[in-house]
């Protein structure tokens, strides 16, 4: 039998043997030629156990990189500032194109709106309104200065336009809804109002005129509207013109002795 030297038999064998199984060296069998492993028996419906991936696997999912990124909770907010001023579109100095309104108008409405978040962050909820109501409040807010374009938008007069604002000073959105769209109330309350009223008019002995939404005392230059919130709104004959004054209440009597007092100041 023909030996191989060992140089020959290294080059002979396709791999080396640090890369192939083991033999058996008690019963001198090669590696081929050893049995496969038999696995061991499961029970019936038992999840089979996940494949050990190998120790030389090389994955593609990308690395990402851990430098610069934070982790942890983040920092606390600043402290907001709920009545400091800011500049509110300074840097804008052209007018806006139309239908928009113009320049002051917009800077106008951006105050608003920062005036009714800041209200809402501190826990103010407010009433309802309207459309029409709405632009009232905006009115009133900006102190009048922007009273007639208000007025065009909504498609009234000025004069108008200054008794809602006027009504919605005294008594919010539901006395600019009495001076805009009165009411039916009920007869039984106008009659309770007509019988409160009476020890304080100065001229007892002239009619009070009962109206489906309101009472009017002609001779005092008094009228009370009842409002949707119960509450009884004084208005003032001014120059032939009744005009809505402060002091509402859900006391007739005292909505009736509001406007007397707003006459005897008026004159």
């Amino acid at each position: 039998m023909t030996t191989i030297p060992p140089a020959r038999r290294a080059a002979a064998e396709p791999f080396p043997r640090t890369l192939l199984p083991a033999g058996n060296p008690g019963n001198g069998t090669a590696p081929d030629d050893r049995a496969a492993p038999v696995p061991e028996p499961r029970a019936a419906g038992a999840v089979p156990p996940p494949p050990t991936p190998a120790e030389d696997t090389v994955t593609d999912a990308p690395l990402l990189p851990a430098q610069g990124v934070r982790t942890g909770p983040l920092p606390p907010l600043p402290p907001l500032d709920l009545h400091g001023t800011a500049p509110v579109l300074d840097a804008v100095t052209a007018e806006p194109p139309a239908p928009l309104p113009d320049l002051a108008v917009l800077r106008a409405l951006v105050r608003d709106a920062a005036r009714r978040a800041a209200a809402l962050l501190q826990g103010h909820v407010p009433e309802a309104h309207d459309t029409v109501t709405d632009v009232v409040r905006f009115t009133v807010g900006s102190g009048g200065a922007h009273l007639e374009t208000a007025a065009a938008h909504l498609g009234l007069t000025p004069l108008r336009m200054r008794q809602l604002t006027a009504a919605y000073h005294h008594g919010g959105p539901h006395g600019a809804a009495v001076c805009l769209s009165p009411r039916p109330a009920d007869p039984a309350v106008l009659a309770g109002a007509e019988a409160a009223i009476r020890p304080l008019r100065p001229f007892p002995g002239t009619p009070v005129e009962l109206r489906p939404d309101r009472l009017v005392d002609p001779s005092a230059g008094v009228e009370l509207r009842h409002g949707p919130d119960g509450r009884w709104y004084p208005y003032a004959d001014r120059h032939g013109v009744r005009q809505p004054v402060a002091g509402p209440h859900r006391d007739p009597a005292r909505a009736y002795k509001a406007a007397r007092l707003a006459l005897r100041q008026h004159r």
